[in-house]
């Protein structure tokens, strides 16, 4: 019965990541928004941008946008539905954790996870930048490793 559980949830997954690269949550852009964060990828100028727009420290709207891989894109959605509506520290503790996690992730997904949160970490930075009076359009954090590091070739 285990088997069949572990079957099941497998295939829950499945169902899951097929629905989210098919109707991908909060894609697109907000105008006349709070913050804007830019995860890019240096390696091969990949990006995301995460769009805020917060009431207090709650995040009421969030929408991404990217030049990336169908990963990224089913990533960018399943990230921002788990934090909208969080607070922003809750969402940079997802944000964290997110990337602590990538470790387990096959390598040519972690450069995506790693972008799409980045790309919140740089939104709520950009956030903090408005709030203390800075006139700054956007806020961009690179990631570390490419999606398929080239041999002989070390990423930082």
């Amino acid at each position: 019965m285990s088997e069949n559980m572990d079957e099941a949830k497998i295939q829950e997954l499945k169902d899951e990541y097929i629905d989210h690269m098919m109707n991908p949550r909060n894609y697109g852009k907000i105008e006349n928004e709070d913050a804007l964060g830019v995860g890019k990828n240096p390696f091969n100028n990949e990006l995301v941008n995460l769009y805020l727009k917060v009431e207090g420290d709650t995040i009421k709207d969030i929408k991404f946008e990217c030049i990336g891989c169908m990963s990224t894109v089913v990533t960018g959605s399943i990230f921002t539905d788990m934090i909208v509506g969080e607070t922003l520290q809750e969402a940079e503790d997802v944000a964290l954790e997110f990337i602590k996690n990538l470790d387990n992730a096959p390598i040519e997904q972690r450069a995506c996870g790693e972008m799409v949160a980045k790309a919140y970490l740089a939104a709520y930075e950009n956030l903090k930048h408005r709030r203390e009076g800075k006139d700054e359009k956007e806020y961009v954090l690179e990631i570390s490793s490419d999606c398929y590091p080239q041999e002989g070739v070390e990423s930082e």
